[in-house]
């Protein structure tokens, strides 16, 4: 968990330092993302890349001392993946895009050399990828290291620049495909140091992070029964028919993410959310003389929401009550939807330099694909977060 928020701790440390860049970066990977797969055998599964993604995302750098900075980064890359089937005849059909969705963080120490006109440098430091997907699992732990230079244009840095990661292996999961762990990639970074301290990106731009909890479970309490021809006797070892039981609950997890907030007119502000949703439940099988032969608690998946939220604030002396609504979306994982709104009140109050700001919220999430009793997520969401503002 420390390291998965490392990016975000950078960026709340270092946002009224003087010696902080922001910026964006774009660019695609010079290596594809999974190895072609492609065993012939009847009633097989075949998978490759059948293009080069891109990467977008945005850059944070803070000057340490002389030559040298560290750098966090918050990157999307879509990895293309097509899957198909293998016929008894040996012939592919089905052919089907497996988009897999990753987010990288890579955060790393930076040396430049200063020379007269051009500045380059090398740089490396761990990476990380925290989300899960549906059609595959990469790994989410690396090791990155680059080089670049940097051109000065006014008040901007240009910087063309060639990383290579290398990732651990994933982990096997069923039938899904393994990425490939040697990625090099080139990038043009765009940056520049803010003219306000505390205001990086505008005076009308604020930065900071969401934090909370999840006020109703994402799994639904159920309770199904069965026969099985096959369930386990009360001693270990053997099998015999009997009913089973199984029972299905969900808990309260934590939330957590980068948040940004824009005034626009007035009272009126866009706010936009970036958070950690982890999906836990509870999982147990019982026989019909009651003994539990299988059990799981623990995190079923998680998914990254990004709420796009008007806001107005109402001006009430030192309090300022505020409702906000408006779209959310959602990382793929399995069965949930992508798509929902969002709606909510709470009140901003400012502490010295901090503004906070607890919020309760309301999230509707459209119709799912087909699921498993464990696997069904409930549609409507409430959460109670508060919001820390610079």
């Amino acid at each position: 968990m420390l390291f998965r928020y490392a990016v975000l701790g950078l960026c709340l440390s270092t946002c009224r330092a003087q010696n902080l860049s922001v910026g964006f970066a774009g660019g695609g990977p010079w290596t594809k993302a999974f190895d072609s797969i492609n065993s012939g055998v009847a009633d097989s599964v075949t998978s490759y890349s059948q293009a080069h993604d891109y990467v977008v995302g945005m850059l944070l750098e803070y000057q340490l001392a002389g030559n040298l900075s560290v750098e966090g980064d918050v990157l999307y890359r879509e990895f293309h993946l097509m899957v198909g089937s293998v016929e008894p005849n040996r012939v592919v059909t089905g052919l089907s895009p497996s988009p897999v969705v990753t987010w990288e963080l890579p955060l790393m120490a930076k040396y430049r050399f200063h020379w007269s006109k051009v500045n380059p440098f090398v740089e490396a430091g761990p990476s990380f990828r925290p989300t899960s997907n549906l059609n595959a699992n990469p790994s989410h732990y690396g090791v990155t290291a680059g080089f670049g230079v940097g051109v000065r244009w006014k008040q901007f840095e240009i910087a063309p620049m060639v990383r290579y990661s290398r990732w651990i292996h994933d982990r096997p999961f069923g039938n899904l495909a393994e990425s490939k762990p040697d990625q090099v990639e080139l990038l043009i970074g765009i940056s520049r140091r803010p003219r306000s301290p505390w205001h990086p990106l505008s005076r009308r731009i604020a930065l900071g992070l969401v934090a909370g909890t999840t006020l109703l479970h994402d799994v639904p309490t159920s309770s199904s029964t069965f026969f099985d021809a096959q369930a386990p006797a009360a001693t270990g070892g053997t099998y015999q028919p009997g009913f089973v039981t199984t029972s299905v609950s969900g808990s309260l997890v934590p939330l957590i993410g980068p948040a940004l907030e824009a005034a626009l007119w007035k009272h009126i502000f866009l706010e936009m959310n970036g958070v950690d949703h982890p999906i836990e439940a509870y999982r147990r099988s019982t026989l019909g003389n009651g003994v539990v032969f299988d059990s799981f608690s623990g995190r079923e998946g998680r998914t990254w929401e990004f709420p796009v939220l008007g806001k107005y604030k109402f001006a009430v002396g030192r309090l300022k009550p505020f409702v906000e609504a408006g779209p959310s979306f959602r990382l793929l994982t399995e069965n949930s939807s992508l798509f929902g709104i969002s709606a909510g009140a709470g009140v901003e109050t400012r502490v010295k330099s901090v503004r906070i700001a607890p919020t309760l919220r309301f999230t509707h999430w459209g119709p799912q694909g087909n699921h498993t009793p464990w696997a069904e997520m409930i549609v409507n969401q409430v959460e109670f977060v508060t919001g820390f503002l610079l």
